[in-house]
């Protein structure tokens, strides 16, 4: 299933189907975690966070290729070096508002790169990727969750 987060009906249609209390079928974050992690990994590419670069520019590349430029699925499991082994704590009261800060920050997203299409931020395992790579990026992750919890 191809995902595009730029197709707001499409992902509201999605996150409708989730259950608050769902438990899910690989990994642990709760269905707010995910939520929030997505949240967190569209404010990095548009620039609102930081973050380091945890590996080589060969790795770099090589993890570019494979992830960006092919049609690869993310695998279950795949470790985010930015994240620790424990849950991060919640920022928003419940699901809902954790939706509509995530509805926000794709629209974010989407009107920078509009703004400044020339813009490259980094991510923690590929490097710097432009807008085209970001949103390539972004809907194989969403995908990801999706399918950790059997929404798609």
């Amino acid at each position: 299933m191809m995902i595009n987060i730029l197709n707001a009906e499409q992902i509201k249609n999605i996150f409708s189907k989730l259950n608050p209390d769902a438990k899910p079928l690989f990994g642990k974050m709760s269905p707010q975690h995910v939520i929030e992690h997505l949240t967190k990994v569209l404010k990095i590419s548009s620039g609102k966070i930081g973050v380091k670069l945890y590996f080589s520019p060969l790795e770099t590349e090589v993890l570019k290729q494979k992830i960006i430029y092919s049609d690869i699925e993310l695998p279950m499991g795949i470790k985010n070096p930015t994240m620790s082994d424990e849950l991060a704590p919640l920022n928003h009261v419940n699901i809902r508002e954790a939706l509509n800060e995530l509805y926000h920050e794709i629209n974010y997203f989407e009107k920078k790169y509009i703004q400044n299409p020339n813009s490259k931020t980094i991510h923690p395992r590929m490097g710097e990727l432009n807008y085209s790579e970001w949103l390539r990026f972004h809907n194989k992750h969403f995908l990801h969750h999706f399918k950790q919890y059997d929404l798609v």
